[in-house]
């Protein structure tokens, strides 16, 4: 028997829980759809999650450095960008290096964690 899978979340472990929390929901524009007070789903993506945790709560604890990045593939990295600056971020224009054939947007989240919007220049595999 070969089991599927349907989706994804990755979580994030946080000082300040509600800072967090409206980065990803004010800010990113994502969906909250579960919250248990130490915990908040947030979708992505069909099912694909981003989950947030009061790290004094949750099986973690938060680290200083946080060597984790949530990459994302958007339809226009531009667009992202214009509408994360308008929103106060402090941002480094997307850049287009050679050896991805991609444009990419990289910043952090109020506490440190990667964050990367990625744009395939050319789509691989013929699509």
């Amino acid at each position: 028997m070969k089991s599927t899978i349907d989706g994804s979340i990755t979580f994030f472990y946080y000082d300040d829980l509600a800072e967090a929390s409206r980065f990803y929901g004010e800010t990113m524009g994502f969906e909250k759809v579960l919250d248990v007070g130490f915990a908040q789903l947030f979708k992505i993506y069909d099912n694909v999650h981003v989950g947030l945790v009061d790290g004094s709560r949750g099986s973690m604890r938060p680290a200083e450095q946080k060597s984790v990045m949530l990459s994302f593939f958007v339809d226009d990295v531009n667009e992202w960008y214009n509408m994360l600056k308008d929103k106060g971020l402090d941002l480094r224009p997307p850049e287009e290096p050679d050896y991805l054939k991609m444009k990419v947007l990289i910043f952090k989240d109020p506490e440190g964690y990667t964050l990367e919007l990625l744009q395939w220049l050319k789509k691989p595999y013929g699509q």
